[in-house]
């Protein structure tokens, strides 16, 4: 019981500290979590003398979390998940509600979205939430409940998250029907590195960073590549089940240069605690759409012309 009332002393703290903690800057905890930052810093500081322990290094508006901050944060993140997880087992709204999933577009329509439609029937109440994070960006989202599964093929490991692989994704340069190389039957990667790339202004598009190329055009969004590439100026590095059904209705080619290495497509989600949730649900399907490989809906790129 001495452990119990401990605990109650401080509870309600502990929603103000886990917000300063994750921004680790007052204003942007104020914003949050719609207090003032006077009352946020307050409720530190009682929880600090409650615990007899300094959980962060102040540094102007900015609150560092020293080590025993982050002992507590992964604590208070673990035991508000429970919570969260008991509520909605006794509301019954483990299948239904929003899900939150960051994928790439294109594998969201090759891969997120069959799944869905296998779950359509049987938990029409499920309501996909698709979201936009690279791999370090979606792992912050896990931790803070934001977000529920991310797929990416960039993972960036963590104690508190899974990371699971899904399927191997292949990668090659593509180009269109009007580009010079799209007739040369065997181009050698010094003709290919002549002619201007599409390409993501951070070059993490898998192409090897010892090997020069000239980049025309930045992108954001990898569908982009595709739609580049048909334009036919460009060559893009595109995952192969991405340019899959361009490349089957003869408006993409897949050029015979093998410089990349494998790569695959991971399911990334917070380690599970033994309560059911949507999860549970979303995961298998995915499973079974990697597992009988992804193929490229009917229309999701109509010849042209």
């Amino acid at each position: 019981m001495d452990r119990v009332r401990r605990l109650t002393a401080f509870w309600n703290w502990l929603p103000a500290f886990r917000a300063v903690a994750e921004a680790e800057h007052l204003p942007s905890a104020s914003e949050e979590m719609h207090v003032s930052a006077s009352a946020l810093s307050r409720s530190i500081r009682l929880l600090e003398d409650a615990l007899e322990v300094e959980l962060f290094e102040r540094r102007g508006r900015n609150l560092i979390l020293t080590d025993a901050g982050r002992t507590l944060l992964v604590s208070v993140r673990h035991a508000m998940r429970v919570l969260d997880d008991g509520v909605e087992l006794l509301a019954e709204t483990g299948a239904r509600g929003p899900i939150r999933i960051a994928c790439p577009g294109p594998f969201a329509s090759l891969f997120v979205l069959p799944a869905l439609e296998a779950l359509r029937d049987t938990h029409p109440e499920l309501v996909p939430v698709m979201k936009s994070a690279d791999g370090e960006r979606s792992n912050q989202l896990l931790l803070t409940g934001d977000l529920d599964l991310a797929l990416v093929d960039d993972p960036v490991a963590h104690s508190d998250l899974v990371v699971e692989r899904l399927t191997g994704i292949g990668y090659g340069v593509y180009c269109g029907q009007s580009h010079p190389l799209f007739a040369v039957e065997a181009p050698t990667l010094e003709e290919v590195q002549a002619h201007r790339f599409a390409a993501p202004p951070s070059g993490d598009d898998h192409w090897p960073p010892d090997v020069a190329r000239i980049v025309g055009a930045e992108l954001t969004q990898l569908q982009l590549g595709v739609d580049f590439c048909l334009a036919g100026g460009y060559l893009a590095v595109l995952p192969d089940v991405v340019a899959q059904a361009a490349v089957e209705h003869g408006l993409l080619r897949r050029l015979p240069i093998e410089i990349f290495e494998s790569t695959a497509l991971y399911a990334v989600y917070r380690a599970p605690l033994g309560t059911r949730t949507k999860i549970d649900i979303v995961l298998p399907a995915l499973r079974e759409v990697a597992r009988s490989g992804a193929s490229p809906r009917p229309d999701s790129t109509p010849p042209l012309g």
